[in-house]
């Protein structure tokens, strides 16, 4: 149905700002931003990108290499990346002024998403009763997520994210800080596995997840629905 009265929704959009892992060259996956942008813009939100550090994201090359490419990625290249471009810091926002907060992956994550502050920005939004939606490693957001009892945020909750049979297939299992999947299994988190590259994403509460790039779009409607 869409928004039919009162203001669009609003998005913010976080990406990472590492363009290193462990001397591995990296930074954020192009389809977790353009197809969540896309599926945001297309449904009259209001949306804005920003990064841990600021300024041009790093996009990891192998994203918008051969078939990796989408037409979401292709896209934005048509709007000159602008969004992409120059983006204002994380800290710099009220997470809380947003209707959904959108964790984008790439392995550039594994650098500057699993912080303390990282965290208590998920924790802030849902709190608060906002969306937070996660793909692929940008549920390294969640790891030092806190419920308001202290708590891990994700304990006993459906979770999607990159598996750790995927990041034995990339060939990342030696360079990541710590398998993701296994660290929120860890946590408490109840996995929602997909096979390898399918499109798995899952919704628990006010909490959105994809697994992978090719699940970004999905997870970015289900994130729609929880916010309407």
């Amino acid at each position: 149905m869409g928004n039919m009265c009162g203001a669009p929704k609003k998005v913010l959009i976080v990406s990472t700002s590492a363009k290193s892992m462990n001397g591995h060259e990296t930074g954020a996956w192009s389809e977790e931003i353009c197809g969540p942008y896309y599926v945001f813009k297309d449904a009259g939100c209001s949306v804005e990108v920003c990064s841990i550090a600021g300024g041009d994201i790093p996009i990891d090359k192998a994203s918008v290499t051969g078939d990796f490419l989408t037409e979401n990625d292709k896209r934005m290249e048509s709007d000159g990346n602008h969004a992409l471009k120059g983006t204002p810091m994380l800290k710099d926002f009220d997470v809380t002024a947003y209707d959904i907060v959108f964790f984008a992956g790439g392995h550039g994550t594994c650098v500057d998403f699993p912080t303390d502050a990282v965290g208590a920005t998920v924790s802030k939004a849902l709190a608060a009763d906002k969306v937070v939606a996660t793909v692929c490693h940008g549920s390294m957001a969640l790891v030092h997520a806190k419920a308001a009892d202290g708590t891990p945020l994700v304990k006993g909750k459906k979770i999607a994210c990159f598996t750790d049979v995927e990041e034995d297939q990339v060939q990342l299992t030696k360079k990541v800080p710590f398998l993701l999947a296994s660290k929120l299994k860890s946590l408490g988190a109840i996995l929602e596995e997909g096979a390898p590259w399918s499109d798995t994403a899952t919704i628990d509460g006010k909490l959105a997840s994809g697994q992978n790039p090719q699940s970004s779009v999905k997870c970015a409607k289900l994130a729609l629905v929880a916010a309407a």
